[in-house]
Order: structure tokens, then C-alpha cells, then sequence
């Protein structure tokens, strides 16, 4: 039950449009969709940091000792860890069989000493201990040794049920040792044997000073000895952790009905809602149709009391379908759904109470939870234990701290309030313990926290443009840029933010896309025709506005395309050069072209244009290419240069045969047959595999013939040898020609003569048949010179 005082809830409207209730008008928009909305996202616990957590001790707001809220690694953990409890108390000796009374008790001041006598202390008083476990025993023992003990010592033992056991031996000090003035000697005694608690009591302490004879180096001091005793005791306490989280930005599932609608029978509207209007009578309200949201189901009826309780009121339901009448008024039971319809009524009886408020929630709003409590739960208090889970400050469900996994879902709708924007979910763990000391540790875990029935439902009508209308382009002439999106409204979505598609029937013609939100039309080159072109606007929903225009690109006839020629072309006077040449025309086959030079020619078919330049200099040859209407020209620039042209002409050797040993002269002519003179012109001779030398001519001017000589002593292994000549090897002088420059020559080389003075039987001497070869050779060559003069190979 809530109880509202405020008059304001009597007048409490939908405050949600798409949750409006009562279907009594029609509306031109439509649901566009409906989805649902998850109301506590943060129950994941992805993000930490959404939470808050504390850990307090009970009742109060001090920090919590053994205790933790977190969350983390997507789950939220309460965890009460408490070690093993632990009291220290402090016995000291009771009575002192060598009565030495004055170390007996706790330290005091009063102490006995001695120098050889020995000192025994007794009687450890246990009893209020003995209900407990012992864990740990150390004997304190508050002594002196004022001086240093160079070879006298001193012994602390101890006698106990299963012996005896030295403890500490002192000898060799460096000086005062003070444990009265300073905290106690302490020597651990737990694992000399298995202890009970009268091995406790009864044991006897030895303190013996052991002298080397002679004068002592010191005394033993003691004040007093006592056993450090810690065990385990019961203890009780409680912790309190809690964590939680707001979710925020979206409406609650709930419907609040306005009760100054409908129908009242002996009801009046009063300050604190509807109440009877006679004391003691019972009265009647009837709520107009309504239906639940769309796509959404009818949850459950909330009533807030302002006065009185719900015993005092009765509320009952009627259904009905899309038409038709309704049924007859159904008792509704406390905390129960609707049925499935289409239509609902209400009705409250209201008797002797003020009704502030009626709500109805949607989806039956639900918290699912899913978690474990673990570890051992020892000393925990069962009844004082558990867990809670709260809703806006409103206790949902109150669970035991049981071991065990867990699932659980609990409707939620009478915690919400109608507009409300936000759901708080709250979870407390109590930890109470009343425990024997034993260490224990428990936990809640909790891994998923989901709140259900949230939906969301988007209304929205198609956008609407203007249309650009048809347009009219003409070939080559050029895009065109029309307005869309500025001329476009919808009701959600910005126009910036509508999306825009294109379609095209003839996409050769024309390119179409969006830029800045307008239509940008780019025309293919060289084309004409006619487009239809498609939009389509789409809103952030899906809903769409699509029309077309039309765009014709009238046709235009061209004129040929001529490539540009490159910036300056070097050419040689009076030589043919051909240049290439591109044309294109895709509007007309039949070209024609010419130049302002009759000595350059253009040939369409071959794509070129041929000059033979007769002057030197820069020449400019305009060319020109038309078709049936129009031309177009293109200047070609040219640079004629007059260049020499050198050429091995011919070789020669002189008229005698070569042999072995001898020294011949090669000679070499070169001609100029360019136009320009050639200077310091380099001529190598040589042979396959040696420089025969490198002659210079100092100028041939155009036309003229020169010469050089290279000597040379042939080897007397030679047999056939190839000469060569080159002219201008490093080709230093521009030449028109530079293919021309060497020539190459075969030679057979005899063998040198033999001469030794005897002569023949026939009585004809060596020397005059050498005359004779000589003469028969000298003929012979005559006539092969007559018949077939020798004839220089020229390699190109």
C-alpha cells in the first residue's frame, strides 16, 4: 500500500504520450516500430564504476572490519572474512619454591638477586582460561644483568611434565642487560611439548647464576617471570554491505489514470483524492476505455490509499474486443494480471477511505536475479543473517544468508511511480555472527540484476521534399547542382540527416549523388540522350518519400580532338623527319588537314606529319584538321640544325704484299657529307686485338675528303688480319648520322723471305728467282687490279 498526501495526484496524467490510455480520439501517425528496453542495464556490471558500495558495522556508520561490497569482473560480491579470534593474557608466577617471594607477581620494582644462589618461580594460575583452546605460550621473564659477564653465566630453564629443557643461556655480554627497565625476555614455549592446561600451572622456571669462581663479573636481577597465554575465545558482531545503482533516461512501464474522468456514484473529488460522499457509505468510480500501449501487454492495478487501507476497496475489471461490448465488471485479486484483451474498464468501490491514485503497470514490470551465497557461514547467526533487495527505496524481497545458488523474480510495478525516469535497485547483506573464535568466511555473489517490461515505441510519418523538375542539358556543357534536403521536412529527423538514394535508367549518360544535400548531376563526355532519374528519402525510422524527373542532354557536334605536340622538336635541314600525329572525332569519319609549310605534309591514316626543313633555325609549322564544321589547330615548333656527317670513305695498305716483320703504312680517308664543319676530328686504326694509333684531322669542312696514315710492324705469327677504323669514336662532334663511322678490312699476311747464297743444279740462282717471283707476282696483280679493283667493306 502507499499512502500519497498530495492533491496533486488526483489530477496525475499519462506523462508518457506513447502510454496514453484512453483511445477515445484517432491519430494520423502509425506505430513505426516497437521494442523493448532493458530498464537496469548496469546489472550486468560491465561498468564498475555505475555502482556504489559501502560496508558499515551495524547500526552505526563505522567502517566494517571484515567486511567488503564490490563490484567487479561483472558480478557484485559482499564477502565477510573474520580470522580465528584471539585474547592474549599475561599469568605470572605464584609462589616460589627457593622463596624468592620478591619475583613473584607481576613486575613491581621488588626483585631478588643473586650471585650463585639459584631462583624458582611456580605456580601459574589458569583456571579462568581452562574453557578455552590454547594457541600460543611464551614465558616473560622481566630480568636484570647489570655488568658484563666475561666468564661467569647465566641459565634460564624450565621444568615441565615430559623433562626438562634449557631455555636461554647468557655469557660473554656486552654490557647491561636490562629486560625489567626494558620490555620482557621472551622465549617461545608452545612446541616443547603438547600442553595441558595443569603442564601450564605446575611448571617450575630455574634462574642460576653460574659463577667461574673468583670474583663475580655481575649478579642475575629478577623481578618477576610470567607466561604470555593466547587462546581462542567466542566473540558476536554484525556488518552491513551494501551496493546500488540508478538507471536514468527512460520512462517506467506505468499508466497513472486521471480520476476526474469516468463515471462516479456517491464519489467526490476532495483534497486527498475520491472518498465517499456520505460517511459510512460506500461509492463507486468507472474508468473510460483504454488499451495498452501498442504491441504491449496490460499488467497489474495499483491502488495509493491517501487515507484508510486497500481492505477498503474493492477494484474490479472489464474486457472487451476491438468492438463491441464490454463484459460484465470481475472482482480483481490483489497483486494479479489483466487478462489478454483488447479494451479494459475499471472499477473501484470505495468505502470509508480517500483514494489518491490508480495506476496500471505494463509488461508486468519483473526484477530477475540470479546469484550464490558461499564459503562456510560458521558462527553466523542463521536468524539475523540475510539479504535484501530494495527497488526506489522499497523492500522487494528479504532472503536468508543460505549456502547456495539461487535464481529469483519478483514483480516490481507497485514500487514504480507513473513518469517516473529512473530505477534504483538496492541490495544489503547482513553479516551477524556469534562465533566460538573459529575463522570463517562467507559471501553473496550476485551475477545478473534484470528489470523487465521496459519497451519503446517509435511513431513516424514519411518525409516530404520538392521535387527539381525536369532538366534540360546540353552535351559537354557541364554539370548541374539542384536543391533537395533543404526543401525537405520530416517530423523526426532532421533534414541534414535523411539519407538519400538515386536510381538512373541510362547511367552512360550521367552520373547523379548526393553532396552538401544537394543533386549533383555530372554528364558523361561525348554523350546525349535522356535519364530518368529515382529519389528516394529515407527519415532515422525507414519511412520514405520517392519521386523522378527526367534529364535530356541534346547532342553537339565536336570538333576534332588534336593532341598538342611536344615543346620543341629538333630536326635536321634537309633531312625527312616524321613526327606522330592523334586525332579523334567522335561525331564525324570523314577529316581532313593541312599546314602553312609546303615542306610539311600530315598523312590522317598513318597519324603523322613529315618536314624536311630547308633552312636553319626555329620553324613553327601550324597543322591544321577539320571536319565538316568546325577545325582545330595545333602548332608544331622545330628546331632545324645543320649537323656534319662523317664516313670512313675508304682504307689502303700501298701496292705490296704484307709479310712477316715488314712495316706498313695504313692509310685512312674520311669524308664530310653533312652540312656543318667537323673540327678536331679523331680517326683510331687498329687491329682485333692492338691500337695501331689515333690520328686527328684538324677541320673537314662540308663535302671534303681527309685523310691519315697509322704504321704499323706486322707480328710473324700474323696470318689473316682484320683492320679497323673508326672516325669520332667518343662521338664528341654532333653528327646527323652517327651509324657511319667505322669500316673494317681483311688482309692475308705472307711470310718473310729466305736468302742463303747456294745456288741450284740448274745453275739459276736464289736471287734470280726471287727476280723472277717478284715479277710473276707483280704481273699477277696487275691483271687481278685490272679485272676486279679491291673494294673496302664497310661496316654500317
Amino acid at each position: 500500500m502507499r499512502t500519497r498526501g498530495s492533491a496533486a495526484l488526483l489530477v496525475m496524467l499519462l506523462l508518457l504520450t506513447g502510454l496514453g490510455p484512453f483511445a477515445t480520439s484517432a491519430s494520423a501517425r502509425s506505430v513505426h516500430s516497437t521494442s523493448e528496453v532493458d530498464l537496469f542495464p548496469h546489472g550486468n556490471f560491465a561498468q564498475p564504476s555505475a555502482w556504489t558500495t559501502t560496508a558499515q558495522t551495524s547500526f552505526t556508520e563505522a567502517p566494517a572490519t571484515y567486511t567488503e561490497s564490490m563490484v567487479a569482473d561483472q558480478r557484485m560480491t559482499m564477502v565477510h572474512r573474520r580470522d580465528v579470534h584471539l585474547d592474549t593474557i599475561t599469568v605470572w608466577a605464584g609462589s616460589s619454591p627457593t622463596n624468592s617471594n620478591y619475583s613473584i607477581g607481576a613486575p613491581d620494582g621488588a626483585s631478588t638477586w643473586s650471585t650463585g644462589p639459584e631462583i624458582e618461580l611456580t605456580a601459574f594460575d589458569v583456571s579462568g582460561l581452562t574453557d578455552y583452546e590454547l594457541v600460543g605460550i611464551k614465558m616473560a621473564a622481566a630480568i636484570q644483568i647489570p655488568n658484563t659477564l666475561t666468564e661467569d653465566t647465566v641459565r634460564i630453564s624450565v621444568q615441565h611434565t615430559d623433562g626438562f629443557d634449557l631455555l636461554k643461556t647468557f655469557a660473554h655480554t656486552q654490557g647491561n642487560v636490562d629486560y625489567i627497565n626494558n620490555s620482557a625476555f621472551e622465549v617461545d614455549l608452545l612446541d616443547l611439548m603438547n600442553w595441558t592446561w595443569s603442564d601450564i600451572s605446575n611448571m617450575v622456571f630455574t634462574l642460576d647464576y653460574v659463577s667461574a669462581g673468583g670474583v663475580d663479573d655481575s649478579r642475575l636481577v629478577v623481578d618477576a617471570l610470567g607466561l604470555v597465554i593466547t587462546v581462542r575465545t567466542p566473540w558476536y558482531g554484525g556488518e552491513v554491505a551494501s551496493a546500488s545503482a540508478v538507471f536514468q533516461g527512460h520512462p517506467v512501464p506505468m499508466m497513472a489514470f486521471n480520476l476526474s474522468e469516468g463515471t462516479t456514484t456517491n464519489l467526490a473529488v476532495t483534497d486527498c483524492g475520491l472518498t465517499p460522499a456520505v460517511n459510512g457509505t460506500t461509492g463507486h468510480w468507472e474508468s473510460p476505455a483504454f488499451t495498452a500501449p501498442p504491441e504491449q501487454t496490460a499488467g497489474r492495478v495499483h491502488v495509493t490509499m491517501a487515507s484508510g487501507n486497500l481492505e477498503d476497496v474493492v477494484v474490479e475489471y472489464a474486457t472487451a474486443g476491438e468492438t463491441g461490448s464490454f463484459s460484465a465488471f470481475t472482482a480483481m485479486m490483489p497483486n494479479t494480471l489483466l487478462p489478454d484483451a483488447e479494451r479494459y474498464m475499471l472499477k473501484l468501490s470505495v468505502t470509508d477511505a480517500c483514494v489518491g491514485g490508480v495506476a496500471m503497470d505494463v509488461n508486468d514490470p519483473t526484477l530477475s536475479l540470479t546469484g550464490r551465497v558461499f564459503g562456510n557461514n560458521d558462527g553466523l547467526n542463521a536468524s539475523l543473517s540475510r539479504w535484501l533487495v530494495f527497488v526506489n527505496d522499497e523492500l522487494v524481497s528479504n532472503q536468508p544468508m543460505s549456502l547456495g545458488s539461487f535464481t529469483h523474480a519478483w514483480p516490481i510495478g507497485e514500487h514504480l511511480e507513473p513518469g517516473a525516469t529512473s530505477v534504483e535497485v538496492l541490495v544489503k547483506a547482513w553479516f551477524t555472527w556469534d562465533s566460538d573464535g573459529s575463522a570463517s568466511e562467507s559471501a553473496l555473489e550476485i551475477t545478473s540484476i534484470g528489470v523487465s517490461g521496459g519497451f519503446d515505441i517509435e511513431w513516424d510519418e514519411d518525409p516530404v521534399c520538392q521535387n527539381p523538375g525536369d532538366q534540360r542539358l546540353v552535351e559537354d556543357g557541364g554539370g548541374l547542382i539542384l536543391p533537395l534536403l533543404r526543401r525537405c521536412t520530416d517530423d523526426r529527423t532532421a533534414p541534414e540527416d535523411l539519407t538519400v538514394t538515386f536510381t538512373n535508367t541510362n547511367p552512360s549518360l550521367l552520373t547523379v549523388d548526393l553532396t552538401q544535400g544537394d543533386v549533383r548531376l555530372a554528364i558523361a563526355q561525348e554523350a546525349s540522350g535522356q535519364a530518368i532519374v529515382g529519389m528516394t528519402v529515407v527519415d532515422a525510422a525507414g519511412n520514405r518519400w520517392t519521386d523522378a524527373f527526367t534529364v535530356i542532354v541534346d547532342a553537339v557536334d565536336d570538333p576534332p580532338a588534336v593532341t598538342e605536340f611536344p615543346g620543341i622538336v629538333p630536326v635536321e635541314r634537309d633531312v625527312n623527319t616524321t613526327l606522330n600525329l592523334t586525332v579523334e572525332d567522335l561525331d564525324s569519319t570523314s577529316l581532313t588537314a593541312s599546314t602553312n609549310r609546303t615542306w610539311a605534309t600530315v598523312d590522317l591514316a598513318a597519324g603523322t606529319v613529315s618536314v624536311t626543313p630547308p633552312v636553319v633555325g626555329f620553324q613553327s609549322v601550324l597543322v591544321s584538321v577539320c571536319d565538316q564544321t568546325t577545325c582545330s589547330e595545333r602548332t608544331l615548333d622545330l628546331e632545324v640544325l645543320a649537323l656534319a656527317d662523317l664516313r670512313i670513305e675508304s682504307m689502303d695498305f700501298g701496292d705490296s704484299e704484307m709479310r712477316h716483320g715488314e712495316i706498313i703504312s695504313m692509310r685512312v680517308l674520311v669524308r664530310n657529307d653533312g652540312h656543318a664543319d667537323a673540327t678536331g676530328v679523331s680517326v683510331r686504326c687498329e687491329t682485333e686485338d692492338q691500337l695501331l694509333g689515333v690520328e686527328t684531322i684538324p677541320v673537314l669542312r662540308p663535302g671534303e675528303l681527309g685523310s691519315v696514315t697509322c704504321d704499323w710492324q706486322i707480328p710473324p705469327d700474323a696470318g689473316v688480319v682484320r683492320f679497323i677504323a673508326t672516325v669520332d669514336r667518343g662521338l664528341e662532334i654532333p653528327e646527323g648520322d652517327e651509324t657511319n663511322n667505322m669500316a673494317e678490312e681483311l688482309v692475308s699476311i705472307d711470310r718473310a723471305l729466305v736468302t742463303d747464297g747456294a745456288e741450284s743444279s740448274s745453275g739459276i740462282t736464289q736471287s734470280t728467282v726471287l727476280v723472277l717471283s717478284i715479277a710473276v707476282m707483280t704481273g699477277l696483280l696487275a691483271l687481278i687490279g685490272y679485272l676486279m679493283p679491291p673494294k673496302i667493306k664497310k661496316i654500317q
